[in-house]
């Protein structure tokens, strides 16, 4: 006699595991059983940390055990970053099998005082946690994950877009097997109706009911499973969605032919094929278009060689003998402050400057720039670029995820994961539609079947009622086109940071630009040095100066050729100009009014100073204590785009407004040089009072944009509805931006524009159409008017007008 062996469910991964087999312990007067260890161990944990609610929480699990895959932790360290204090850490989790999963973790890091933040993608799995400097390390922050069950993966290994990959393929495999049955049962379908007109022997009609029956199961419960467990998931987490439509739709008419085939009735099992296969068929071609865009931005950084040829202990003179040699090593190992040989042909791998040869460099996939730059001793380069023709040497900046490139791609990821405040209005919808929709198919199959006592033609109808209505246009709507949107933006050389900034961008009707750096080109030069008699006006400034990052003072220091003096104190007083103490005495370089705020200004002085500016030059003013010492003299070119970015912007109804700290008579020769009419200029203005003219701006009822490059635009750029940073500008206004221009090209900003003003355009078209067909659609179909077959076809062909639509934005009109 066999004894037969009972199995029960793992209680942690729900995997069938054998009584006899299992690991078992007591808890609170309950036996638990576990497939293994891993899960048991997890288990544990969980409830140890009050966290036993995931257990009923979790409705969409896919069973399966503890992940126990398992990287080294020395290949996370390039994705760890430090800043005030914090690390933070970007990882992709293994193991991630539903929505659950990201609340365990959340809760679970949480817990720990240590962590200030924590964020789990769901769509790509990936995590991100920050934590007190000194008080986790890397590794223990690692092993957390682990001992929950989710193996972290480092970014650049786990593949930003393999959630959306396996999607397509997954989507691909049972379409293709539900294309195959569902040809065959239309070929029955067909024999059949032929039959009924010509006559057909019931026995032969049987067997061809039995066999469609046969054929539409597959269709039914493979093809279709997607749609049948993320019903069973929705259901058990309350919120409905579109799959449940697709469900009962289907599976309705499945069941109805089934009874039919024995009681001599017509069967619709080509309804049931035809309804998954159309929407799988829909579903393929909306996520390859989603991973074609979703992708394009990441894929800049496939230009990044995994290998580089790195040189120690570099010397020019040695290497132009040939007495140094380059070591092959692998990208990840690369430092700060290293010396790295790239050959012609051969990709930039990290951000560096160049400190022997010169070359021209393809920046294209950066800036957007079709000319290559050419390069040599002192220039920049960026990681990802393509050296064309030189072989250079250069020093290492930043590598790894700190480089240029890795930031473009991070930030537009986060913009597209960040939602436009118009899709608020989509999501409200979402959630009521499909409860509204089942009512109103049941409403139908009342109806139809009171009115004609017909429950078949009552079915038929509040199939195509749940079949045609389609709330994933109302959800692809916003999303999908805020990403193709700010990859098309980060194509032309502009990066924005949000979904939100697009929305803005498309409503701005006011534009502010700094002068200096923005409408002017930015590469201040000495013209002339008047010095009132001290012959040492160049050289006290110059040692002053060389302490600030201001265009003016670069082009000061970098115009004196001697030797600096020691300065003490230094201090930058933004849109003022600088201050330092040389031999005891308080030297002062900038604006006319600072100095005379300190020296005896003349009204000579200030006479000889108006006519140096009603010339076009920018006059620095410099004082020792109480005297002025004299001028120096500063001229910039304006941009060759600016007099036309500002004539498109003035077309298209803007205003336009540019703010500067330089004289009155200065502003007025940047008019007559740009000769564009509509123009008002703000002269002598402060940081502060740039920040003021904006608000002012917005109280009377403007959207204003502002672009600037330098510390004193900061305020500016943050007070403004939208902050626009020129990309070689400092540091803290690209962070006080919410978009950045990665090359000095104003006329990037009529494309970000036009850009801007498109997408939404399309997303109020996708908003639209997805409203207006579910207003006639769903009628039609309580009225019998529409088949369930054309119903999933219009339901399949309703989301892919919202994703081609949405791909207009990448056109060129």
């Amino acid at each position: 006699m066999t004894t037969k062996t009972t199995s029960k469910k793992c209680a942690h991964c729900l995997l069938d595991v054998k009584e006899n087999s299992a690991i078992k312990i007591e808890q609170d007067g309950e036996i638990l059983y576990f497939c293994c260890h891993g899960c048991m161990s997890v288990y544990g944990l969980i409830h140890e940390s009050g966290l036993d609610s995931f257990y009923i929480r979790r409705s969409d699990w896919k069973e399966g055990g503890v992940d126990s895959a398992r990287v080294s932790d020395e290949l996370f360290e390039e994705d760890l970053t430090e800043a005030e204090g914090e690390c933070s850490i970007d990882v992709v989790l293994s193991g991630v099998r539903c929505s659950s999963c990201i609340w365990l973790v959340e809760n679970f890091f949480r817990k720990d005082e240590n962590v200030s933040y924590v964020r789990v993608n769901y769509a790509t799995h990936k995590a991100r946690v920050r934590w007190k400097k000194g008080a986790m390390t890397l590794g223990s922050v690692l092993e957390k994950f682990r001992s929950l069950g989710y193996p972290p993966m480092p970014v650049n290994k786990g593949g930003r877009n393999s959630v959306l990959e396996e999607e397509r393929k997954d989507y691909f495999y049972r379409f293709s097997i539900g294309s195959f049955f569902a040809m065959n049962v239309m070929l029955y379908t067909f024999a059949m109706y032929a039959g009924y007109f010509q006559g057909m022997d019931e026995g032969m009609k049987r067997f061809f009911k039995i066999l469609s029956w046969v054929l539409a199961t597959p269709v039914m419960f493979y093809s279709g499973y997607p749609f049948i467990i993320n019903s069973f998931k929705s259901v058990r987490n309350r919120v409905l969605n579109m799959d449940v439509l697709v469900f009962l739709g289907s599976f309705s008419s499945y069941l109805y032919s089934i009874s039919a085939v024995f009681s001599d009735r017509e069967v619709y099992f080509d309804t049931t094929c035809m309804i998954i296969t159309l929407i799988l068929l829909g579903r393929f071609i909306e996520t390859g278009a989603k991973l074609r865009h979703s992708g394009a931005v990441t894929r800049l950084l496939s230009y990044q060689p995994q290998t580089v040829r790195v040189i120690h202990d570099f010397d020019a003179a040695a290497y132009a003998e040939g007495r140094l040699e380059a070591v092959l090593v692998p990208v990840k190992s690369v430092k700060t402050d290293d010396f790295l040989e790239v050959l012609p042909g051969s990709s930039v791998p990290a951000d560096g400057t160049v400190v022997y040869g010169e070359s021209e460099i393809d920046e294209s996939m950066l800036t957007g720039e079709s000319s290559p730059v050419f390069k040599t001793e002192g220039a920049d380069v960026f990681a990802g670029t393509a050296n064309l023709n030189g072989s250079i040497v250069i020093k290492c900046v930043q590598a790894g995820s700190g480089t240029v490139l890795s930031r473009i791609v991070k930030a537009v990821e986060e913009a597209q994961a960040e939602k436009a405040p118009i899709q608020n209005l989509a999501d409200s919808i979402v959630g009521w539609f499909v409860p509204t929709i089942i009512t109103i198919a049941a409403a139908t199959f009342g109806w139809w079947y009171f009115r004609t006592g017909s429950g078949l033609e009552g079915l038929m109808n509040a199939v195509s009622v749940l079949v045609i209505a389609c709330p994933c246009a109302l959800g692809l709507a916003t999303p999908l086109a805020v990403m193709i949107a700010t990859t098309k933006t980060a194509s032309i050389g502009a990066l924005v940071r949000s979904g939100e900034v697009m929305e803005t961008l498309s409503r701005i009707n006011c534009w502010c630009f700094d002068k200096t750096g923005t409408i002017t080109k930015g590469e201040m030069k000495v013209a002339d040095v008047h010095d009132f008699g001290s012959n040492r006006t160049l050289t006290l400034a110059a040692s002053v100066e060389r302490y600030s990052s201001h265009l003016i003072s670069k082009a000061v220091t970098d115009y004196y050729e001697g030797e600096f003096l020691a300065a003490d104190n230094f201090r930058e007083i933004p849109g003022n100009g600088v201050e330092a103490d040389i031999n005891g005495k308080r030297i002062r370089a900038g604006k006319l009014k600072f100095i005379a705020e300190h020296a005896d200004v003349t009204t000579e002085m200030r006479e000889l100073h108006d006519y140096f500016s009603a010339k076009g030059h920018t006059v620095a003013a410099v004082s020792e204590d109480n005297e002025p010492l004299g001028f120096i003299l500063l001229s910039d070119s304006v941009r060759d785009e600016a007099a036309h970015t500002l004539k498109g912007l003035i077309s298209n109804g803007c205003k336009i407004l540019i703010l500067t700290g330089d004289s009155r008579k200065a502003a007025d020769k940047l008019i007559d040089t740009l000769g564009v009419k509509g123009i008002e200029c703000m002269a002598e203005v402060t940081p502060f009072e740039k920040a003021e003219m904006i608000r002012k701006l917005k109280s009377e009822g403007y959207r204003v944009a502002m672009v600037g490059d330098g510390i004193n635009d900061a305020p500016a750029l943050t007070e403004a509805d939208a902050g626009i940073a020129m990309g070689k500008g400092t540091d803290i206004a690209i962070e006080s931006a919410d978009a950045v221009l990665m090359r000095s090209d104003l006329s990037v900003i009529l494309k970000l524009n036009k850009t801007a003003k498109k997408t939404f355009a399309v997303i109020k078209e996708n908003l639209f159409w997805a409203f207006s067909y579910n207003f006639i659609a769903v009628p039609l179909a309580v009225t019998g008017k529409i088949h369930p077959i054309f119903s999933a076809a219009f339901m399949a062909v309703s989301s892919l007008i919202v994703v081609f639509n949405s791909m207009r934005i990448n056109s060129k009109g």
